[in-house]
């Protein structure tokens, strides 16, 4: 079974797997406050208390309890566009990055959240353990992604309503959305999956075209000209979405269907 597959080759990898590292990004951070001492050299300059510096004459330092758990929010943007793949559908590397994201955050004992996105519907799945796991990968893998269409103001509406998170939001983004808000209240990561085949079409024929959202048809003539048109326009709406993501401080990155997830993951969220 195809989702059985994917889950226990996520879990080799994030629990067995020493040699291309964890999912770093997973991880929390100590925020809960302990107490005021002096400064020392190596302490995190950021966690200077200057009120009670200034009182005392000398630098003091805030300390924090080690507390590593952290709300984790998996956002998966469908869309009929998803059904598509050279080497593997697009939804089958998706279920795949769920797997080793919500594994990586089981592993370190994060609330974890798992919401699926399209056509005003929303699904919320609550990841506990790698059998929460399983379901998670069989609905992706199961969903009919035709008609399908993404609905990222319902995506917005909900993550702005929610506590601050670590957010990763996943699709093939070829619309061009504002995320500047969620960014601004959340800790987020994009994880934009493609096929090489859409963005380098290497084929120079007759194609008959359909439209997976409503199903219509057209004939079209893919020559070298038509195709190195696409591809530059493509390339400057995936610049601009990637200059947002920056201006945005959104950790973000591509991985393509040839790619080997957990791999590409790792250096993403290094």
């Amino acid at each position: 079974m195809l989702a059985q597959e994917i889950l226990l080759r996520a879990k080799k990898n994030v629990f067995t797997n020493k040699s291309a590292g964890e999912l770093s990004k997973i991880r929390g951070e100590g925020l809960d406050f302990c107490e005021i001492r002096p400064y020392e050299p190596g302490d995190d300059i950021r966690k200077i208390n200057f009120t009670a510096s200034g009182k005392t004459g000398e630098l003091q330092t805030n300390i924090f309890n080690e507390n590593k758990q952290i709300n984790v929010v998996v956002c998966i943007m469908l869309s009929s566009s998803l059904h598509f793949g050279s080497q593997r559908l697009k939804s089958e590397t998706i279920a795949e990055v769920i797997a080793l994201l919500s594994c990586s955050s089981i592993k370190q004992q994060n609330q974890t959240q798992l919401l699926f996105f399209a056509n005003d519907e929303q699904r919320l799945l609550h990841l506990n353990n790698t059998g929460a796991v399983l379901g998670a990968i069989e609905t992706m893998l199961s969903w009919d992604l035709l008609s399908v269409q993404p609905d990222f103001k319902m995506l917005n509406d909900y993550l702005l309503q929610q506590q601050k998170s670590m957010v990763f939001i996943i699709g093939d983004f070829y619309q061009q959305n504002d995320y500047s808000l969620i960014a601004h209240k959340h800790q987020l990561s994009t994880i934009m999956v493609r096929d090489t085949l859409e963005e380098n079409p290497n084929f120079s024929t007759e194609l008959d075209l359909v439209n997976a959202t409503n199903s219509s048809s057209i004939t079209a003539n893919m020559n070298k000209g038509l195709a190195s048109k696409y591809q530059k326009k493509l390339q400057v709406q995936d610049d601009r979405l990637f200059s947002h993501f920056e201006r945005h401080k959104v950790n973000s990155g591509k991985l393509y269907t040839s790619d080997n997830a957990f791999i590409k993951l790792s250096q993403i969220l290094r």
